[in-house]
């Protein structure tokens, strides 16, 4: 069964500075302890479509995955759609959008996900859902450090 993780996030600094650095997804191991390697496959000559590689490893759980991911930034509406192309992950999509705030920026993060582990059933699926969370809220606080300290 799919998992809906719904994760948002303030950050002081404007929209476009927020999008830009949110784009940059050869930084996203820098804020994620799992993810080991981002590899961009293909960017289209606008940059509105990336399929890019990742490898995350989660020793607590002696995995490894790797999957391939189509990401759809829409600049005019900051938001981005990505979704699953290939990988272990038997599911795996979602939504970022970003948002004026009287305080910069608003980010919210929507992952869809849905991965069957074969031993271990309900524990385990906890366990991931935990890690799960705990990325993409690592991913959103290095995106709003990174945003703040470069307006200062």
């Amino acid at each position: 069964m799919a998992e809906t993780l719904v994760v948002q996030q303030t950050v002081k600094a404007p929209i476009e500075r927020v999008f830009a650095i949110a784009r940059q997804l050869e930084r996203f191991p820098e804020w994620l302890d799992y993810v080991t390697a981002i590899k961009i496959r293909e960017r289209s000559e606008d940059g509105k479509i990336v399929i890019s590689e990742w490898e995350a490893s989660v020793p607590i759980l002696s995995l490894k995955a790797k999957w391939v991911e189509r990401d759809e930034w829409d600049e005019e509406r900051k938001v981005c759609r990505f979704t699953l192309l290939e990988g272990e992950l038997d599911k795996y999509e979602g939504e970022w959008t970003f948002e004026p705030n009287p305080d910069g920026t608003k980010m919210r993060l929507t992952v869809i996900y849905e991965y069957q582990v074969p031993i271990g059933g309900a524990l385990v699926q906890q366990l991931v859902r935990k890690i799960v969370e705990e990325m993409i809220k690592k991913l959103l606080e290095g995106i709003a450090k990174a945003a703040e300290q470069s307006i200062k």
